[in-house]
């Protein structure tokens, strides 16, 4: 049975949730409704049936027709869904646009519905995990959006772009014409696919873009939309270039991911937990956690479950390694015992055969487990959730996502992924709450951050580059003195074969090739384990860490917090590409054979 709770906290703070947004027509038609909640529901039933630890999140507005629809459905078709409310508008101002009279142009005719919409929007309000209205877009003002108008259209697209840059999925209940109308459906299902543009007018790196489920949906105005009317098609991004097999099978692999990492936490055993409890001391050292700020609790724990994880697998992983040379070296040494003897004795040939098939299964269990991967991975998240800890403790509030693992999209998007599903509900939770810290608290937490992770990186990179290079050059030596062995033990063999030629014997023999293949070995598994390439990095963090610490330290000192939160950040931007920069080089070296 899965747990709620693991280390003494909810299970259901540290789960990353699938975020599912909501755009479509307000004028749906009365018949078409019921089949509309039917595909909507059959949606979150897939969705919960395929990836059945993952959390469904709902991102809607509530505006009259597909908002209030796809709400209504997704809470009836899963109890556990998760409805959270961004308001274009003020909440009274908003509520203008629900007048009790409704005026809708279909081809024919005027229509005039009079109806009062207001308590179902306040009802579906009440059944909200969270609401919120957006701030004002850049030019706007509050005598600005009070009426009609290009103003008030601007908020409308503000939440368009919130739901497209929140949401994994889009649903889209859309009658597949396209519009230049501000904030209009068609819009929003681009900026799924496309990603909403960014404030760069020249952006290298292309926007990430999100598949749309789009629902064919006639509407008052029109009533006959080309195409199969109420049936279901995907949208995916143009850079799968109309492969939507590939595109399948990318976005099915990214949100599996995202379930295994939910259902490590829900299967959580006791060592996991006493793991999880240890990466929380370690993060706040002599800190009691009861002394941070409470909504910072699930920051806190969410980082400790996924350092708590990469500590599991990288035990793994190292332990793979260290196995699959250590069995290729024996498989060489048991053929030398069968090969280099006069009788040939057949239980050496099936130990080495026995040997190599082990190094093969140990290949190929890594490769269906992940085993050279997973501890990347769970690296990458802890890293990012420690950077996003102590930056919101600090009151920097940029989603991690957007800073992160931008040269590894094709493979780790399902970790920033994550990052998207906690920002939605973290962002629900605060937004247009957060009262401005006061200079004392300010000094305090920055000092806090300053402490307990510039200062602590800045140690643990000194100590992890010293300890590296002492493991590179121990493995090293270790290569060469098998060498040295080989021209000494050659030199000695030699100098005996001229007074007695009879004097080399079959040991010699396996003892210089099981030499010169323990050199090789130690020399792949110095490769394999980048210790040399780790020093030089983490010489470098240091010293860029104890700048940064020495930086703040000064910004601190002339109660500079703008610039002080500046260098926080900076620093911040600094350990997230040097994380980065560390997956890339052990992507590179996946557990292989080595050969000696």
């Amino acid at each position: 049975m899965p747990k709620t709770k693991i280390a003494g906290f909810d299970c259901a703070q540290v789960l990353a949730p699938l975020v599912i947004g909501i755009t479509g027509h307000r004028d749906l038609r009365d018949e078409d409704r019921k089949i509309l909640e039917e595909r909507v529901k059959a949606i979150f039933s897939k969705l919960h049936e395929d990836y059945r630890e993952t959390p469904l999140v709902l991102v809607s507005p509530l505006a009259e027709g597909a908002d209030r629809l796809a709400a209504e459905a997704a809470l009836a078709a899963h109890a556990g869904v998760r409805l959270i409310v961004p308001l274009p508008l003020p909440i009274d101002l908003y509520e203008m646009d629900f007048d009790h009279v409704s005026v809708l142009e279909a081809p024919s005719a005027t229509v005039v519905v009079e109806k009062d919409s207001r308590p179902e929007f306040r009802a579906l309000l009440d059944q909200a995990y969270a609401t919120f209205p957006l701030d004002l877009v850049q030019g706007n003002t509050f005598e600005k959006i009070a009426k009609q108008g290009p103003a008030r259209d601007r908020q409308y697209e503000a939440v368009g772009q919130y739901i497209a840059r929140q949401s994994q999925i889009l649903i889209a209940l859309w009658d597949g014409v396209e519009s230049n109308r501000v904030g209009g459906t068609a819009s929003v299902v681009h900026f799924q696919t496309e990603g909403v543009p960014g404030p760069e007018i020249c952006e290298l790196e292309a926007p990430e873009g999100f598949p749309v489920y789009h629902i064919l949906t006639p509407r008052v105005k029109n009533p006959f939309p080309q195409g199969e009317a109420l049936g279901l098609r995907k949208i995916y991004p143009k850079v799968f270039a109309g492969s939507d097999e590939r595109a399948e099978n990318y976005y099915r692999k990214m949100f599996e991911r995202l379930n295994e990492f939910n259902r490590y936490i829900t299967g959580a055993d006791h060592a996991l937990a006493k793991q999880i409890k240890k990466s929380k001391s370690y993060l706040l050292q002599k800190t009691r956690e009861e002394e941070i700020p409470a909504d910072m609790a699930p920051a806190l724990n969410r980082y400790a479950v996924a350092d708590a994880l990469a500590i599991r697998f990288q035990r793994r992983w190292l332990w793979a390694q260290i196995a699959l040379h250590g069995v290729v070296l024996a498989a060489f040494i048991f053929f030398l015992l069968f090969a280099d003897q006069a009788e040939h004795r057949i239980v050496f040939l099936v130990c080495s055969a026995a040997m190599v098939a082990g190094a093969f299964i140990l290949k190929t269990c890594s490769g269906n487990w992940a085993w050279d991967t997973q501890h990347e991975d769970y690296r990458a998240m802890a890293e990012g959730l420690r950077v996003k800890f102590f930056w919101r403790l600090a009151g920097i509030m940029d989603p991690i996502a957007d800073h992160y693992l931008g040269k590894q999209r094709s493979e780790l998007d399902w970790i920033r992924n994550g990052f998207r599903g906690w920002n939605v509900q973290e962002g629900a939770q605060t937004h247009g709450k957060r009262e401005p810290m006061a200079d004392d608290e300010q000094r305090n937490r920055l000092g806090f951050a300053r402490k307990y992770w510039i200062d602590d990186q800045q140690e643990y990179f000194r100590r992890a580059g010293e300890q590296n290079l002492k493991y590179h050059e121990g493995v090293e030596w270790v290569g060469l003195a098998c060498m040295g062995g080989v021209l000494v033990l050659g030199v000695v063999l030699g100098l005996l074969r001229v007074t007695d030629p009879k004097s080399f014997s079959e040991v010699d023999a396996i003892l210089l090739e099981a030499l010169l293949a323990a050199a090789a070995i130690f020399h792949h598994l110095n490769n394999r384990m980048a210790f040399a390439e780790h020093a030089k990095q983490y010489q470098r963090m240091a010293s860029l860490f104890a700048h940064g610490s020495e930086l703040l330290g000064k910004f601190l000192e002339r109660d500079d917090y703008k610039n002080a939160k500046q260098c926080v950040k900076n620093v911040g931007n600094e350990a997230l590409t040097e994380n980065g920069d560390w997956v890339l080089l052990h992507r590179e070296r996946p557990l292989e054979v080595p050969h000696p």
